[in-house]
């Protein structure tokens, strides 16, 4: 009888023992079913894009408000007339008066608004400066916060860069004539502007192969012809053999083909006829 008792006990605790092991086993098996679950990857933030370097702003210039273009900070952007396109006159001591706009990442410069014009960027020896059609941009060391234009009209020289500066047909440049340093017009692209003395502001006389020679500035516009200075004379067109031709006043302009670069005038005095226009040319 205790023999009984004794195997009655034993196979009861081997049976306890088997159930515990069955209970640890499921627990086991829904653990790992839980840590093999997949988990939801970590979302990656977008790259942002690269922030623009051109802005547009309202500013007070000499008691008129008007739309000019500034860098990222919003500080005013200027322009400087003796510059020519691929070719920075302001440098050294200048640039550090003047700090010119650089350009520090890949592609093309941006804006933050829509522009007429185009941005790009020339390698000189500021470095990758910024150019807006042609023009290349400058911040000034006296302005010292956003809005302020205390720049504009400096030295004759310098001025506020516009978004429309794209329209401007005529630009002030300094090139050297018969061995001197002058002020003459040129065009968008910086090749220097003549007159023809045979000309009158309603009759043009260099038509045909003389035209071809010396290609005459036309106008496509609407309204009147820019400079991008303030001129003393005035500027307005004639529609003529060569189409709607732009005079200054009142003598119609020319480039000349054996000027093959900005800052060239060959064609000065020639034929006794053929002259740089500058801006003090008279009516």
């Amino acid at each position: 009888m205790p023999h009984r008792r004794l195997f009655l006990f034993a196979s009861g605790l081997l049976l306890v023992v088997l159930l515990a092991a069955c209970g640890g086993s499921t627990n086991a098996s829904t653990s790992n079913s839980a840590s093999s679950t997949p988990t939801t990857a970590p979302t990656t933030a977008p790259t942002s894009a690269p922030a623009a370097m051109i802005q547009t702003a309202t500013v007070t210039v000499k008691g008129q408000s008007i739309t000019v273009l500034t860098d990222a900070q919003g500080k005013t952007l200027y322009y400087f007339t003796p510059d020519m396109p691929g070719k920075s006159a302001c440098t050294g001591g200048c640039a550090q008066a003047w700090p010119p706009l650089l350009f520090s990442g890949s592609g093309s410069p941006t804006s933050a608004t829509s522009l007429p014009g185009t941005l790009s960027v020339l390698n000189d020896a500021n470095g990758n400066q910024v150019e807006y059609s042609g023009y290349l941009l400058y911040t000034y060391s006296g302005d010292t916060a956003p809005g302020q234009a205390n720049g504009q009209g400096l030295f004759g020289k310098w001025f506020v860069a516009e978004p429309d500066l794209v329209s401007y047909v005529v630009r002030v440049a300094t090139v050297t004539v018969k061995g001197k340093s002058e002020t003459v017009l040129a065009n968008a692209q910086g090749m220097t502007l003549y007159y023809f003395t045979p000309d009158s502001a309603t009759n043009i006389a260099c038509t045909g192969g003389c035209a071809q020679a010396w290609p005459p500035l036309i106008f496509k516009g609407s309204g009147s012809p820019e400079g991008d200075a303030p001129l003393s004379g005035k500027l307005s067109t004639v529609n003529g053999a060569n189409g709607v031709q732009v005079e200054y006043n009142g003598h119609p302009l020319y480039t000349y083909s054996g000027d093959t670069a900005p800052g060239q005038a060959n064609g000065q005095g020639l034929f006794g006829k053929w002259f740089v226009a500058t801006p003090s040319l008279a009516a």
